[in-house]
């Protein structure tokens, strides 16, 4: 294990990427986004009783930056510097993973997203994002579960 993360080897990690975080401040009423927001709220609710740690990355901070709507930006923001444990910082190795994730086809944030979630040895990357699950489900070129929050 990482060495930056050997005291965390009792927990289990969980990296959640943007789409977590956007899908609390969706004014969507489908039955699946209000079951995944819910769920995430109490996956953050419960990180500590429940023996897990949330951590996220500057993959995490530069989608929440990009979003045009003040209101679910802040929103986002706040939350996510509440929550998380450690902020996974960009390196060069986290790059070049994400590049060669990229020549894979993954999109260049789901691309970073699960680099970064790599690097911290994360068990889990939970994601609302459908294509990103089944690319990764399809791929098996990871040890990191990228699964939705629902299967958590």
């Amino acid at each position: 294990m990482n060495l930056h993360f050997a005291h965390l080897s009792r927990w289990t990690i969980v990296y959640l990427d943007n789409c977590c975080y956007s899908r609390l401040t969706d004014a969507d009423a489908l039955p699946d986004t209000i079951a995944e927001a819910a769920k995430i709220r109490t996956i953050i609710d419960n990180r500590f009783i429940g023996g897990y740690v949330i951590i996220g990355g500057f993959a995490v901070s530069v989608e929440m930056g990009n979003n045009r709507n003040d209101a679910k930006r802040t929103a986002s923001q706040r939350l996510y510097d509440k929550i998380i444990t450690y902020d996974i910082q960009k390196t060069a190795q986290i790059i070049a993973r994400a590049t060669k994730l990229e020549s894979m086809k993954f999109g260049p944030m789901d691309a970073r997203h699960l680099a970064a979630a790599e690097a911290a040895q994360a068990d889990y990357l939970l994601t609302v994002d459908k294509d990103f699950i089944a690319k990764c489900a399809k791929s098996n070129i990871t040890a990191v579960n990228v699964i939705n929050p629902l299967d958590f």
